[in-house]
């Protein structure tokens, strides 16, 4: 996947530029604990092969109230909306999970991103000038779903 991505997408992930991928790195973020952590991967097809889009990831903090969750998507893919329905995936399964809130550090320069939180209905602050916290509240927010898909 890091074969598609830019300097800029690679900053914007991880808030420093990392050529590759060391082997420690790649096994930390395949071998997760489900109980307390959950990735999803976007995949799609091109020619025949499979292809990572995207990656979105939940780490519950071990309380198990909150999580912390990360969102990239291969240069190629942005702007299609994949990051927006992995997000909405990963709230799903921390509202599953029974979490009270969900967090994450966005660059104050990523503006998709965090134009993406704004629209989820995360509450933002300005951490430094370069970066944004973004909180998304869950508790009660399945049942006001629920509520309102009933009323439809």
């Amino acid at each position: 996947m890091f074969e598609n991505f830019s300097e800029q997408t690679i900053m914007n992930r991880f808030f420093q530029y990392i050529k590759d991928t060391p082997h420690e790195m790649r096994v930390r973020y395949c071998n997760i604990d489900y109980d307390r952590e959950m990735a999803i991967v976007s995949e799609i097809v091109e020619n025949g092969k499979r292809k990572i889009a995207g990656v979105v990831r939940l780490v519950i903090e071990p309380r198990g109230k909150t999580g912390e969750f990360a969102v990239v998507v291969a240069d190629p893919w942005q702007g299609l909306g994949i990051g927006s329905k992995m997000v909405d995936h990963i709230i799903g399964i921390a509202e599953d999970k029974s979490l009270e809130s969900m967090d994450g550090v966005v660059l104050s320069r990523n503006t998709r991103m965090l134009e993406l939180c704004r629209k989820l209905g995360f509450r933002m602050e300005k951490q430094n000038p370069e970066e944004v916290s973004v909180a998304l509240d869950l508790g009660g927010r399945a049942e006001r779903n629920q509520t309102t898909s009933n009323l439809s």
